[in-house]
């Protein structure tokens, strides 16, 4: 096999080819993610669609990194680094996470980058010219207080309960409110400042089969890739799906994008899923064989039925089995 034949496999899991034999990247994995959005306008306009924003608070301005760093205690030394972080001119924050795999602990992974975002969005407001340029006393007001964060997560897994949605918002709730809520009071977040945008991508691919708004445009192509939507003549569009095309991106970059494909602490969050869950079984096939064992034992002393299912906690049925199996031992 050559070296060419090797490369070409290797890139069939993230690369389509249109009937033209023109080659695209995949855009949800998290490498081809940041190809995709490496653009200010990709970037606003997503966020105003996701977000639903209107003329008067849609996002004008906004600066990004990806894999930011959050600088602060993390188990193992190991820092978080979000996918995409974004800052707007009028101090807003935003983390975008392009997610294909769930684990055990994948709300709790969305709660604590949820945390950091947080934290890192209070660090850099309270270090802006905004914050900056208020007196002294001014600022004693606003120790407090907390800009704006919101937490996108795009998950290529079912992550709704319902199958009716495809974009929800979490946010904190007063249970009082909720239980008292009704189509005449709507419970509204206690903390409207900090939320979460969920979107469930294999909802979004069963309920849109058609693209009528920017969004539907954004997520389609998020969730079936760039042989799903047509070609544009929307800059922002055609822009986005040029960054896609093979053809544009060097053989060095290509290499570093499969290296750096996966999300290492998703794969061994799912290794140690499957290796607890072979413990359990193994740990159960354990205690029903000691159950047997006692039941055996109380049957060759003649207990009465009802004590041996009270202690070995075996069923009746299962007992009586075991009674018949020991009765046709005993007459070999």
């Amino acid at each position: 096999m050559t070296e060419n034949n090797t490369t070409s496999e290797k890139k069939a899991y993230y690369i389509v080819t249109n009937a033209q034999g023109e080659e695209f990247l995949l855009p949800y994995y998290s490498e081809t993610f940041r190809v995709l959005m490496d653009d200010k306008d990709t970037i606003r306009d997503m966020l105003n669609c996701l977000l639903g924003l209107d003329h008067d608070h849609e996002i004008i301005d906004l600066d990004y990194e990806f894999e930011k760093p959050i600088d602060v205690f993390m188990p193992e030394d190991d820092s978080a680094r979000l996918d995409v972080w974004v800052t707007t001119k009028d101090h807003r924050y935003f983390n975008i996470e392009m997610q294909n795999r769930s684990h055990p602990f994948f709300l709790d992974r969305l709660q604590l980058y949820n945390s950091y975002q947080t934290l890192r969005g209070k660090y850099e407001y309270n270090r802006s010219t905004y914050f900056k340029l208020m007196d002294e006393k001014e600022r004693k007001v606003h120790f407090y207080e907390l800009p704006e964060t919101v937490s996108i997560w795009l998950c290529n897994f079912q992550i709704l309960k319902s199958k009716d949605i495809f974009k929800d918002t979490w946010a904190v709730y007063s249970e009082d409110e909720v239980h008292h809520s009704d189509s005449t009071h709507r419970a509204l977040p206690i903390f409207s400042k900090n939320r979460y945008i969920v979107i469930d991508l294999p909802n979004f691919k069963r309920i849109r089969k058609s693209i009528s708004s920017r969004e539907d445009y954004w997520l389609k192509l998020l969730s079936q890739g760039p042989l799903e939507v047509p070609e544009s003549k929307d800059p922002i569009f055609r822009d986005a799906l040029n960054r896609l095309r093979v053809s544009r991106i060097s053989p060095e970059l290509l290499k570093a994008l499969e290296e750096h494909m996966f999300d290492k602490h998703a794969d061994e969050a799912i290794e140690a899923e499957i290796w607890l869950k072979g413990r359990e079984q193994g740990r159960k096939q354990g205690r029903d064989n000691r159950n047997v064992e006692m039941a055996l034992d109380m049957l060759a002393d003649d207990e009465p039925v009802e004590k041996i299912v009270k202690y070995s906690r075996l069923s009746e049925d299962k007992i009586l089995e075991l009674k018949q199996s020991l009765a046709k031992e005993t007459r070999k």
